[in-house]
């Protein structure tokens, strides 16, 4: 386990899988079957040979460290994000202190300590499934363009070949989920990449979708761990 700056946005795989500890800023992650949202104050897990994509949303500063899953068969197969909280950012930052000694002794130990860490905590709900499938995905494709728009199952299954019910069990069985879970979760991270780029919340709420601010606010807690408001202060903080 080993640390470095993060920085690459363009799609990219690493050999061995990857922690990043954001200080200030977010960013929107991309791989093939999934979107998902890191924010400061979180840490993101992305795992050996998947292939990404990294959109800053802001200004980002954070630090990155390496694991490799042959030493450490428990990691996640899947990319995570989980809060910092007070121990997991420290951690990191101490562990690129230590950089320099060699890798027997207390780096060692410490990157343990920072696995454990990461298996104890609770992924956040800032993830976005996209599916395989041929339909679904230009089903996807077409609600990510216009998610401001009331978009109904019954009208999207019609336009893509499916019925109302295949529609329902295909979409559960490609992403896990069912389509209105998606849909706003799709909207939420939407709702963040705006506060990210400087939108006021009333605008990011009406951009997808929302008419009651409080229904938007209510909702990007629930998903995202904090009021908008909130997640839009923590981008600036260093």
């Amino acid at each position: 386990m080993g640390g470095a700056s993060h920085g690459g946005v363009a799609s990219h795989a690493h050999a061995v899988g990857q922690l990043i500890y954001l200080r200030r800023g977010a960013m929107l992650c991309q791989s093939e079957t999934m979107r998902w949202l890191m924010a400061a104050g979180q840490v993101g897990w992305i795992p050996a040979g998947m292939a990404h994509s990294a959109e800053p949303l802001a200004e980002i500063e954070g630090v990155s460290a390496y694991a490799d899953s042959a030493a450490y068969p428990d990691l996640p197969t899947e990319a995570r994000v989980v809060p910092a909280g007070g121990m997991m950012g420290l951690l990191l930052e101490r562990l690129l202190s230590y950089e320099a000694e060699p890798w027997i002794g207390r780096r060692q130990r410490l990157a343990g300590v920072i696995i454990d860490e990461l298996l104890r905590l609770a992924p956040l709900s800032q993830r976005l499934p996209l599916p395989a499938d041929r339909r679904l995905g230009a089903l996807c494709r077409r609600v990510l363009a216009d998610l401001g728009r009331g978009w109904l199952l019954d009208e999207l299954a019609a336009a893509h070949g499916f019925s109302r019910a295949s529609l329902t069990r295909a979409f559960a069985r490609e992403t896990g989920v069912s389509f209105g879970n998606w849909l706003a979760q799709a909207r939420l991270l939407e709702a963040a990449r705006l506060l990210s780029g400087g939108a006021a919340v009333g605008e990011a709420a009406l951009q997808v979708g929302y008419q009651s601010l409080s229904a938007f606010g209510a909702a990007f807690r629930r998903h995202l761990g904090m009021a908008p408001g909130e997640f839009q202060r923590a981008q600036a903080r260093v």
